[in-house]
């Protein structure tokens, strides 16, 4: 699994690549760049932005832009199924999810079966490669990840210490429900070695696979194989060391050290535990009837947690299968309390005592909750009279009499290209001051007035620095609990230098 493995390992096992739909065509992605793959979500849609780009998404507190991939590759629009989901992909500090139509499963595909080349005229700036599986009976075209996340030319990847979730269980289901064995049943697992050992552990026992080089926080009066805890996503995970539970030489995490959690059920109790492991090599997927058992001669009290040996190419390979239940039962039995005590859902919450507060004044425009700052607002109005000025913008409606004050007028909706509709009783003009004048913006709605640390507000993703003049962008202000996203809109960059000098030129000619 070539997304946490490395780059010799991918060359002695081949690409390993999860593979989607767009249509009838099949397309593959380096599985090196993949997060997780979850369902279409909510998106918060941003003014301004190409259509590709559907919004942004709160994805466990995190921002993430959510692109189209068939608009992104100019091909034709589809409706979102049941089927459709959103790829995540993640390199150094970029993140960004992909809408596909279907997710067909995990492949490994040799050097030998790549022919350079593109694809279709509109993909061709993203489609490095053609790969020719199943003796040339399928073709699957390899989209640049990097391309994808856009990177530009020469820039590169910041490693970067993360907690990253692989879903490598939603990738098997979404491949088992189109590819099951007529011949029989099949057994998935995600493979990795402890020193030269490979080893292997159901897909259904696996939560979640996670990159981490951060510091582990001993427990006092734990075996030695239980390393200690880290926090992952506030919550707290207890580490074992599968190395000194099998009684070998511990080495230190370095960059292909994985943390593979596992979800422990008994006596009413569900726990979850990170087994700290050398190297995860990939997805495997493998007939049942390949499993052997372990020989009588092999089976010892320190090896009941072995359940069988899978035999690949023609006996060449050797995968120990691992099951948690058994290995918890024997080898963590004395720790059992203790990993339950360290690993329940209590969460550690840090509090940041300087987090200072600002006071937004949120509103709608055709759907999207923005805001301004409560100091940028100078007042709030119902709709008046508007009187037309000649040759004005399209986006300036006119101007208004503010109690003796000629103020501009600009229909937010126009001015960020959204749709156009009818007044009507709700929208209000928020008055504030651009370049020291006053200026009315027409919104379709005032929310409220919210409080929000300065914490809970991020800079805008990348893809939209890249996509758009998003100055007036000041960042997004997330509410975790609820997934509210506001966009956090600067009152002086929401006109261009250009529309700021027409602006002044209508109140001189009203002057």
């Amino acid at each position: 699994m070539e997304l946490i493995n490395t780059k010799d390992v991918a060359r002695k096992n081949g690409l390993q690549c999860v593979t989607f739909h767009l249509g009838d065509e099949i397309y593959g992605i380096d599985m090196r760049y993949l997060q997780e793959i979850i369902r279409v979500p909510d998106v918060v849609k941003v003014p301004g932005t190409p259509s590709y780009i559907r919004g942004l998404a709160n994805l466990r507190g995190t921002i993430l832009p959510i692109v189209d991939c068939r608009l992104r590759l100019g091909l034709k629009r589809n409706e979102d199924t049941e089927a459709s989901r959103v790829i995540v992909l993640t390199a150094g500090n970029k993140k960004l999810g992909y809408v596909v139509d279907q997710v067909v499963g995990v492949i490994s595909i040799h050097e030998k079966e790549i022919e350079k080349g593109s694809g279709s005229e509109t993909a061709a700036d993203f489609v490095e490669g053609i790969a020719k599986i199943e003796k040339g009976k399928k073709l699957i075209m390899l989209l640049d990840a990097k391309k994808l996340l856009n990177f530009r030319d020469g820039e590169t990847i910041k490693e970067e210490v993360e907690v990253s979730k692989n879903n490598i269980i939603d990738i098997v289901q979404e491949s088992e429900k189109k590819n099951t064995d007529a011949n029989g049943e099949q057994l998935e697992m995600i493979s990795f070695k402890i020193g030269e050992e490979e080893y292997g552990i159901e897909v259904g026992s696996v939560q979640e696979i996670v990159r981490f080089s951060g510091e582990v926080s001993e427990v006092p009066n734990t075996p030695p194989y239980v390393l200690g805890v880290i926090s992952l996503r506030n919550k707290v995970l207890p580490i074992v060391s599968l190395r000194r539970l099998f009684n070998m030489e511990e080495c230190s995490f370095d960059e292909r050290s994985r943390i593979v959690v596992t979800s422990i059920s008994e006596n009413g109790f569900t726990y979850a535990v990170g087994l700290k492991v050398d190297l995860v090599l990939e997805v495997l997927r493998i007939d049942k009837v390949a499993v052997t058992p372990v020989p009588p001669l092999l089976k010892t009290k320190d090896s009941e947690e072995i359940s069988g040996i899978c035999k690949l190419n023609e006996g060449s390979r050797l995968v120990y299968i691992l099951d948690p239940k058994k290995l918890f039962s024997y080898r963590l039995r004395e720790s059992a309390d203790i990993l339950r005590a360290q690993g329940g859902d209590e969460e550690m919450k840090v509090v940041d005592t300087k987090d200072e507060e600002e006071q937004l004044v949120t509103f709608l425009v055709d759907g999207i909750e923005c805001a301004f700052s409560i100091e940028d607002v100078r007042e709030i109005i119902r709709p008046t009279e508007i009187i037309a000025v000649p040759k004005a913008p399209d986006f300036v409606e006119g101007v208004i009499n503010l109690r003796g004050t000629i103020v501009p007028v600009i229909d937010l909706r126009k001015k960020f290209g959204l749709k156009e509709k009818n007044r009507d009783d709700r929208n209000r003009i928020v008055i504030v001051e651009i370049s020291g004048r006053h200026t009315g913006l027409i919104v379709d709605s005032v929310k409220e007035v919210v409080k929000i640390g300065h914490s809970q507000i991020e800079d805008a993703p990348e893809i939209l620095m890249d996509e758009i003049d998003q100055r007036f962008i000041k960042g997004i202000a997330k509410f975790d609990e609820t997934n509210r996203m506001i966009i956090l809109l600067s009152v002086e960059e929401v006109l261009s230098g250009k529309e700021k000098k027409e602006l002044m030129a209508i109140e001189e000619a009203d002057n």
